[in-house]
């Protein structure tokens, strides 16, 4: 009976231990429980300080962004720069030669002797036998052109400012970003407004091109402001596919926008050309508009008029 008891008795002392281990555990528990909250408590406390950082890091990524947008569109405007200018002057350096090969007529005076005249009129005539080779050496390379692009319509020199070839495509967006050879580039090519006469033989033809910043393509157009350069480099010439040249003079120079009654004139009743155009000079019959944009508002132009000489 005793030792019943005392089993009994041991037995409810185990239970009572195991119970006060469990609560000494759960009580534990709880304890590291409040601690992390405390802690967790103590970080989101902390948090509403550093927030106020949040606003600069986001504009700092922004700024760090657009930064390597403008790098990015900076390399790629130098790269296509660059490659329109290679392209550009690899032309002219192949066909310069014979773009600019003329024989000027021999200096005969009144008061020579008929001898020498005779002379100067044999040599006039192997000139001219010579002028006919190089004419022909002019149109075999002007014909390569044609067939580097069918659009071309002649080569445009202003000496010692510009030289480029002209294109005139099926409508006026077509060259705006594409260069003689076919390739994508801001660029572009000097192009004739598609309803011209492409052998300029109308009342009025009209050129287009970029006014680039690296000072290429129709760059030069809008120093033409300038009356001591236009008064300088007056002379603008056209050599056509056949060989045949046309010399234009320049005679003034406007600040306007690309919704003046000009163009319309020049593109739809050239008739009115001599009405509108400023400081026309007298007996002029046929024009030569190159127009340009400006740096500044997108609908900004420039354009230079010159008449076609006899």
């Amino acid at each position: 009976m005793w030792k019943l008891y005392s089993n009994k008795k041991k037995k409810e002392q185990e239970q009572q231990n195991q119970q006060e281990q469990t609560e000494q555990q759960n009580q534990q528990e709880q304890t590291e429980q409040q601690n992390q909250q405390e802690q967790t408590d103590k970080i989101k406390k902390e948090r509403p300080s550093n927030r106020r950082y949040i606003p600069l890091i986001c504009l700092v990524a922004a700024g760090v962004f657009f930064i390597a947008v403008g790098v990015r569109e900076l390399i790629t405007e130098q790269r296509e720069y660059a490659e329109a200018r290679d392209e550009y002057q690899q032309l002219w350096e192949e066909f310069s030669e014979v773009i600019n090969r003329q024989t000027p007529p021999p200096d005969i005076d009144a008061d020579d002797d008929p001898e020498d005249i005779e002379e100067e009129i044999e040599e006039e005539a192997e000139e001219e036998e010579e002028s006919e080779e190089e004419r022909s050496l002019r149109d075999l390379s002007l014909d390569e052109l044609s067939r580097m692009n069918r659009d071309f319509v002649g080569w445009m020199s202003i000496s010692g400012v510009l030289e480029y070839p002209v294109v005139r495509g099926s409508d006026n967006s077509r060259y705006v970003y594409t260069t003689f050879s076919g390739n994508l580039n801001r660029a572009g090519t000097i192009f004739m407004d598609y309803r011209n006469d492409a052998g300029f033989g109308g009342k009025v033809s009209v050129l287009y091109g970029h006014n680039m910043r690296d000072g290429s393509m129709f760059a030069p157009v809008a120093r033409y402001l300038d009356p001591g350069f236009l008064q300088s480099n007056p002379n603008i010439r056209i050599t056509l596919p056949n060989g045949n040249v046309l010399n234009y003079r320049a005679f003034a120079a406007i600040f306007t926008t690309a919704e003046d009654y000009i163009y319309s004139v020049a593109i739809n009743n050239s008739e009115k050309a001599p009405e509108v155009f400023p400081n026309v000079p007298e007996n002029a019959s046929r024009f030569l508009l190159l127009s340009t944009c400006t740096h500044g508002d997108r609908d900004e132009r420039i354009i230079v008029f010159a008449a076609l000489g006899d």
